[in-house]
């Protein structure tokens, strides 16, 4: 009988070998670090240093700027939700009894200050009713 064997065809390390590799290649760069910051002078350490607190103080600048930024879009989309939810103001509706009837009594007004004939009135009422 054969037997048969099983070959992993996974690539790559995985999730726990990328993570070894990628503490073994820091903790070599703090090793190396350590090792040329020591083969430097003194003053040559305090300008590493300098430098290196000038490069973190600029990407903590950047990144209050971010959250800055964040805080702002969301800001924005708050107020844009508050507003798409708030109903909008409709008029009066023209196929309303109310409307209708304030509309005639306007028309009514106007007919008694001579400003409308009796046909005119009567045409602007049947237009307002829809007869």
């Amino acid at each position: 009988m054969k037997r048969r064997v099983t070959v992993n065809t996974r690539r790559g390390p995985g999730l726990v070998g990328t993570m070894a590799t990628t503490a073994a290649i820091a903790g070599t760069a703090v090793v190396t670090t350590k090792v040329v910051s020591g083969a430097m002078g003194g003053s040559s350490q305090k300008q590493a240093a300098a430098a290196q607190q000038e490069d973190i103080d600029a990407l903590q600048a950047q990144q209050a700027d971010l959250a800055a930024q964040q805080q702002a879009l969301a800001e924005q989309q708050a107020a844009a939700q508050q507003a798409a939810a708030q109903p909008v103001a409709a008029g009066p509706d023209p196929n309303s009894l109310d409307y209708q009837a304030a509309e005639i009594q306007k028309l009514n007004v106007m007919k008694e200050q001579g400003l409308l004939t009796d046909e005119e009135f009567s045409a602007k009422k049947r237009q307002i009713l829809g007869i």
